[in-house]
């Protein structure tokens, strides 16, 4: 009876041990593939994409239980413009891991891009409800770029402007914003939010751009070339500043 008892200890402790080693090495495994995702991230950064790819896909092929791989692989074919490739692995990524809210708002971005923008609104608004998201303000953005790409612009402008509430100092929306306004023909807001915006960021050429339109349609036409002549300036020889010229050679001819 002792030597049944000592056997089933002896047992007992031959399975720990085995599952205690077992459990070791996946740890390890877990370790190394974690290791190699952040090597391919890494690399993506630095735009050195086959040796970011190779990482990715090693660290998949150890751990292909890891969400944050196929979000790393996702980001990777989006980059690429490979958006049913994205939508794959970002999918993926989101049955491992259901309440990972920034692959929602990628996938969303993905369809964002191919048009399908009623689907890309679904995912963005999903995250309007998650109060533990970081950065509300981005998803509430891109859901008023969808709305302005429907042509719904008095959508657009409640995204726009509730993502400004969010982050009064998020000067893409209120870009955005100016633009909508253009489109609902209300331009002394237009104009009121693209000089903010033009102020906060006085680099970006395409404000400037749709602040030139802005003065245009406000028949003020020696602020709009100033703009127009920004445009041409900070980005020289590129399709916006020879569009930035045409404007100006038709304000001219308007004179």
């Amino acid at each position: 009876m002792k030597n049944l008892w000592r056997c089933g200890i002896i047992g007992v402790l031959i399975i720990c041990c085995v599952l205690s080693c077992t459990s070791k090495k996946q740890l390890k495994k877990e370790k190394e593939a974690d290791a190699l995702r952040k090597l391919g991230e890494a690399y993506m950064l630095e735009n050195r994409d086959a040796a970011a790819f190779q990482k990715l896909m090693e660290a998949k092929d150890l751990n292909p239980e890891d969400p944050y791989v196929y979000f790393a692989l996702g980001n990777f074919y989006f980059n690429k413009k490979k958006y049913d490739l994205a939508i794959e692995n970002y999918s993926k990524c989101l049955k491992l891991k259901p309440e990972f809210a920034s692959v929602r708002n990628n996938l969303g971005l993905v369809y964002l891009e191919i048009g399908e923008y009623d689907t890309a609104i679904s995912y963005f608004s999903e995250l309007s409800d998650n109060y533990i998201y970081a950065t509300p303000h981005y998803p509430r953005f891109n859901m008023g770029q969808a709305y302005f790409y429907k042509n719904n612009y008095k959508e657009a402008k409640r995204c726009f402007r509730e993502a400004l509430e969010m982050d009064p100092q998020f000067t893409i929306a209120l870009h955005w914003l100016g633009r909508t306004y253009i489109e609902l023909g209300n331009i002394p807001e237009a104009t009121a939010n693209l000089e903010k915006a033009v102020q906060m960021t006085p680099e970006v050429v395409e404000i400037h751009f749709d602040l030139g339109r802005a003065y245009t349609l406000s028949k003020a036409y020696n602020n709009a070339m100033y703009e127009y002549r920004r445009v041409m300036e900070l980005d020289p020889g590129s399709l916006l500043a020879d569009e930035a010229k045409q404007h100006i050679d038709m304000i001219k001819k308007m004179r």
